[in-house]
């Protein structure tokens, strides 16, 4: 081997070498800036309050008491509607599992819409006052969002 290659070897490994740590550096820099585009954990503490307010119904609609906020509508059937809040409440279940397996946000996001869909007219058909409650509850679960939302984004400043 020629002195002249070998120095030409040389030197175009430090080169790689160099080019290699400011690469490193300067994607480090980025991933340390970059706002958090999939909220992962934001997803799944949200799936955990919908999950509660799910319970929060079937339990007034499973031992109906005074007072009970969600009382089925007179032509509801009691173990349908209780089978209804199970699915939705494994679908949420189910959601966790999604998550951990990395799916993208808008698949995360619209699996979540789906599930707050049949919440909605789970309620409007089945619950008396139906409409009402399903603005309260939107209502009450948007704020909700946005609270764990702004604490993310505190957390992540």
């Amino acid at each position: 081997m020629s002195p002249q290659l070998l120095g030409a070897i040389i030197i175009v490994a430090v080169v790689i070498v160099v080019m290699i740590k400011q690469i490193n550096r300067v994607t480090d820099k980025v991933d340390a800036e970059a706002p958090v585009t999939e909220p992962v954990q934001l997803y799944a503490d949200f799936a955990s309050l919908i999950q509660e307010k799910i319970r929060a119904i079937r339990l007034d609609i499973d031992t109906p008491k005074d007072g009970a906020k969600f009382i089925l509508s007179g032509n509801a059937s009691t173990s349908k509607a209780l089978e209804k809040l199970s699915d939705m409440i494994r679908k949420l279940v189910f959601f966790e599992t999604m998550i951990n397996m990395k799916k993208s946000a808008e698949n995360i996001e619209a699996e979540l819409f789906k599930i707050l869909n049949e919440l909605d007219v789970f309620i409007v058909n089945y619950i008396q006052n139906g409409e009402a409650l399903a603005d309260e509850i939107r209502e009450e679960l948007a704020a909700s969002y946005n609270r764990l939302k702004n604490s993310y984004m505190i957390e992540s400043m």
